[in-house]
This record gives structure tokens, sequence and C-alpha cells, in this order.
């Protein structure tokens, strides 16, 4: 993967991919049968193109953390998981990629993640999943060493970039907390203890594919996000 020598660089995806994606949004071409005919489309300018900002991609992570897992497998599949699903079209409109610490990324575990459709770009990093598991181990992380967390999401630059930490919110105070009287604490504190989720991201357009420095935004907001996502995965093991 880190190998220079042997791997293409990052010179932006082409205004065909978008047209590819958009062209997914419509019913009548989100099938099996018209994929199979523009497979070809696929494969040059997005499977290839995106394989090859993975291996941009991994040099200047590495650079950051050597324990950050980025491969091909950290480029999720466009076909859509339907088995549980009333919603039976085969593909998603998007096409997207993860990076977790230690592991191969996964739906349940902190990490990195970018996607691109037709209309935009997003970066975002965080704990998505609401595992109840994870939820309990994180809000343990966070009541622990709030005063850490707390200097890493009121960062300027943090804040800057993504704002506050997102995500779905209980309405009552969980249990676990008996020793904290919720009128009296960190206002913050009470607000990210309730959270189900906590996670940050921003938008660009999506022309932002059409260039190579797409490589060097992805860093830059990885940089940005490191402390926060590497905070929620130390709590979460």
């Amino acid at each position: 993967m880190l190998d220079l020598l042997v791997k293409e660089p990052f010179l932006g995806f082409r205004k065909e991919a978008l047209k590819f994606l958009k062209a997914l949004t419509n019913p009548a071409n989100n099938n099996k049968l018209w994929f199979d005919a523009n497979r070809a489309v696929y494969e040059t300018y997005m499977k290839q193109p995106m394989r090859e900002l993975i291996d941009s991609l991994a040099v200047e992570i590495y650079k950051l953390d050597p324990d950050i897992v980025v491969n091909y497998k950290s480029i999720f599949r466009i076909n859509r998981d339907i088995r549980f699903s009333k919603n039976k079209t085969p593909y998603k409109s998007l096409y997207s990629a993860g990076f977790a610490f230690d592991k191969i990324k996964s739906s349940e575990v902190p990490q990195f993640y970018f996607h691109f459709d037709a209309n935009e770009f997003l970066f975002a990093a965080g704990q998505y999943s609401m595992d109840s598991d994870f939820q309990k181990k994180i809000r343990a992380g966070i009541y622990k060493n709030f005063r850490t967390y707390k200097s890493i999401v009121t960062n300027k630059n943090f804040v800057k970039a993504f704002g506050e930490v997102r995500g779905e919110s209980l309405s009552k105070f969980p249990r676990g907390f008996d020793n904290l009287d919720p009128d009296k604490a960190d206002p913050l504190l009470v607000k990210t203890l309730k959270l189900k989720q906590f996670y940050v991201f921003r938008t660009y357009k999506p022309e932002v594919i059409l260039n190579e420095r797409l490589v060097d935004l992805l860093a830059d907001d990885i940089k940005l996000s490191y402390d926060f996502t590497k905070f929620l995965h130390d709590s979460s093991k």
C-alpha cells in the first residue's frame, strides 16, 4: 500500500463519476441490468480512482498514526444490503470509505469516514453507531476524563471546522451517573452524556473530488478530528 513506486498517484476523479452516481438516483437505472451495462464506467471512473485515492491517503495517514488501518477494504461496497430493508434498490447513489484504529473499518466503531454523491462531498468522524455497549463505554470515558474531552471539542480549530459534536440524544439523563447533579454539572457534560452518538461532520461541493488536492483536504480533516476520534476509540475499548 505504501510503496509509491508501484502505485498510481491520485489525480482526481473525472466528471463521469458524478454523472454515474446521479444516474443511479433514477429508479429506472438502479438495477443490475443497467449497472452491468455500465460496469466499465464504474470500474474506470469510480473503482480505480478510489483505489488511487486510498493509496495516496494511506501515505498521509500513516504519518499521522500507523495504527489507523487504510487499505482497499476501507472502501464500502456500492451494493446496498437489502436483506432487511423495505427499499430494494440494489445500489447506493454514493461512494464511501472509512478508516478505524487497529482494524478494518466497521460500522460499530469510532472512525473517520467520507462519501460523495452527485450533490455533495461529506467528511465525518466519531461514533455513529448507537450500539449500547459502545455508548456506555464512551460515556464513562467522557465522564472520567471530561477535562480532556472538553479541551478537544472546544478547541477553536476543531469548532471552526466542525461546530459541535452531534448525535441523537436521550430524553432523560442516563443511568450510571448517580453522583452527578445535572442541574449543577457543566452543561456540556450533561448534554454530552445524554448523546447516543458522538460525531462531527462537514460538507463540500461535490466538485472537490475532481482535484488531486482531495488527498490534502481529507488528510487535514482527519488531523483536525484525530484527537476527538482517538479519544472515543480509547474510551470504547
